[in-house]
């Protein structure tokens, strides 16, 4: 039976990471709390097993799972977002002859956006979030399609009414990562059953709720035909203007496979030498991709060992702001005075003063003081800044 994730479980991870690499988000949306949880510098083994001693709970669905909770603060609904996934030959789940033994369920063309999900409060109120938050620019853009458009609303709505979370690629020309879109869309991906875990891929149908342009006016991924994963590995190596393909087995894994051309255009291969990129791509959680690329054992423990100093360095940083922080005792000025000379101080302040994510302003932080090569391989020496 596939294991469901819960709002308990979800905080006993968070627990265990001190809240760092796992971690909860809360927010107040009129008077309905809303709890999102997402993560932050994992690997892999994080993901598939982030309790040592508790085997059966899985983290996958940490990257957006959202619970919704009633004015009285019984729970309402929990969301689901897409699982975790990774790149073909990135994990050991998705090496190449551990796929070979699986069934293609369904290969759909990779959309180069941000992924948007559609949820509810109680009063009937919707939102859109992406799998960081609620109040970016594309959650913001996604909310305006919503609201203007009558077949993205219907199918949104219709969605939810059957307990279904709605999973939109948003593409935009002024959200562009590498191709080019010359229009702000949500094409649909597909949705997630909120109460069994289930995704069904928008490229086919899954009861009354997928539907098809005709219907709605809504576009969405397209699905297209390979007999095996040596016909998808010839296509992504020849194949131009497209970013890849996600597969779908028949046992409800996902992976994701993208084109040669996609990372040439990206100029992956270019950053290998580069300290401060690897590291910007590091905070930025976009190592991943970069790692599906590299197969030289060297260069890959050389990615693990720099994601262990900024692990260690975030943690560290984390505690000692996190400290600061609680010695302000309301008087602005009385902390200026006191605690201005902390090396600490100007991004504590940040935090009690612009209520400003903590993770965000050290990952801000670090980005700038290592955007030179020379001084992020001086930070990677002396591992401290």
């Amino acid at each position: 039976m596939k294991y469901q994730i819960t709002y308990k479980d979800a905080l006993k991870i968070c627990e265990a990471y001190k809240n760092f690499n796992f971690y909860a988000t809360e927010h107040m949306f009129d008077k309905y709390k809303v709890v999102t949880f997402n993560y932050f510098l994992c690997e892999y083994k994080n993901f598939v097993r982030p309790l040592e001693n508790e085997p059966q709970i899985n983290a996958r669905d940490m990257r957006g799972v959202t619970f919704v909770f009633n004015e009285d603060g019984t729970l309402y609904k929990r969301f689901l977002m897409l699982e975790k996934f990774f790149n073909v030959n990135q994990v050991e789940e998705t090496q190449i002859n551990v796929l070979k033994s699986k069934k293609i369920k369904n290969v759909t063309i990779k959309e180069d956006g941000s992924l948007i999900a559609f949820m509810q409060l109680p009063n009937g109120e919707i939102f859109a979030k992406t799998q960081a938050g609620f109040t970016n620019e594309q959650s913001s853009n996604a909310m305006q399609l919503y609201n203007h458009q009558k077949g993205v609303k219907g199918l949104v709505d219709e969605a939810l009414e059957a307990n279904l979370t709605p999973l939109f690629e948003y593409v935009a020309y002024d959200n562009r990562i590498v191709l080019k879109y010359s229009k702000k869309e949500l094409r649909l991906i597909g949705v997630r059953d909120n109460k069994y875990g289930e995704f069904f891929s928008a490229a086919y149908t899954a009861g009354d709720i997928m539907t098809i342009e005709e219907r709605w006016g809504v576009p969405y991924v397209k699905s297209m035909k390979f007999n095996s994963l040596d016909e998808i590995d010839a296509l992504m190596k020849t194949s131009t203007d497209m970013e890849g393909v996600v597969v779908e087995f028949e046992d409800g894994m996902l992976v994701k496979w993208k084109t040669n051309w996609y990372w040439n255009a990206h100029q992956f291969r270019d950053d290998i030498n580069r300290e401060n990129n690897l590291i910007k791509m590091i905070i930025n959680n976009t190592i991943d991709d970069f790692l599906s690329t590299i197969d030289e054992p060297e260069y890959i423990k050389q990615i693990k060992d720099i994601q262990t100093i900024i692990n260690d360095y975030f943690i560290r940083k984390n505690e000692e702001i996190y400290a600061l922080c609680k010695l302000y005792e309301g008087n602005r000025k009385d902390f200026v005075i006191s605690y201005k000379g902390d090396k600490n101080f100007s991004l504590a302040i940040k935090h009690i003063f612009g209520n400003k994510d903590i993770k965000i302003i050290i990952s801000e932080y670090l980005i700038t003081k290592t955007r030179k090569l020379t001084d992020a391989r001086i930070f990677l020496a002396k591992r401290y800044i």
